[in-house]
């Protein structure tokens, strides 16, 4: 039936598409999501060809998943590197992956009904980390490209901070978002090898930039 719907609203997408959106039809017949606000599939289609005009959408391949009434979705990510992965796009908050898979996402929709909650309460505090860090580069290198620049700070948290020359790419970037949001990842997965990149965040011309270095600053000190 996915492959059906896709076919119908596109014009035959990809199979990676199809795949990714089947398996996660598969994991919902698991479970009885009558009481959430899970979207069935052919509100899936149709919600996220309304929501084909957003940049992360569009850049993500991403399927509306759910709403809420607040404005923030979460969206099934069907391209790679991080294909499979949910990722919550929030009008006032960061937005970021939250989910690896499928199958956690809807884990965690199950226990948000149980104990009354909202799914955004059981984010986890870190985004899962890409587990193919050079293709995930090289996406964020290719955006960088395409000035899809707000995307790249959503995806900052799934990287694993270790490749410093990219880091420093993004501190020096006139977009002193990026640099901001670098230094934020670092104060929350502080190093001693990330010593440099938020020492060059700290002393940034920008105060949001600055303000952060110096936090991951300090955060790195006290493994010292």
């Amino acid at each position: 039936m996915v492959g059906s719907l896709l076919r119908a609203s596109s014009g035959g997408s990809a199979l990676l598409k199809e795949f990714m959106l089947q398996e996660y039809f598969d994991e919902m017949k698991c479970g009885d999501w009558t009481c959430s606000s899970l979207l069935d599939a052919d509100t899936v289609i149709e919600r996220s060809k309304i929501f084909a005009f957003h940049p992360t959408v569009r850049e993500l391949h991403g399927y509306m998943l759910d709403d809420e009434n607040t404005s923030n979705h979460h969206f099934l990510i069907t391209v790679e590197p991080m294909a499979g992965s949910v990722f919550f796009l929030s009008h006032d908050d960061a937005s970021r992956v939250v989910f690896e898979s499928a199958a956690d996402f809807l884990y965690s929709v199950r226990k948000a009904q149980v104990e009354g909650l909202s799914i955004s309460d059981l984010h986890p505090r870190l985004s899962p980390v890409a587990r193919d860090q050079t293709a995930l580069e090289n996406f964020v290198h290719a955006l960088l490209l395409k000035g899809c620049n707000d995307l790249v700070v959503s995806l900052v948290p799934s990287l694993d901070l270790e490749n410093l020359s990219l880091l420093q790419l993004l501190t020096s970037d006139a977009d002193f978002f990026l640099g901001e949001a670098v230094a934020m990842e670092i104060e929350k997965r502080p190093s001693v090898a990330l010593l440099p990149i938020a020492t060059t965040c700290a002393d940034h011309v920008h105060t949001q930039v600055a303000a952060a270095g110096s936090r991951a600053v300090r955060r790195i000190q006290q493994l010292l």
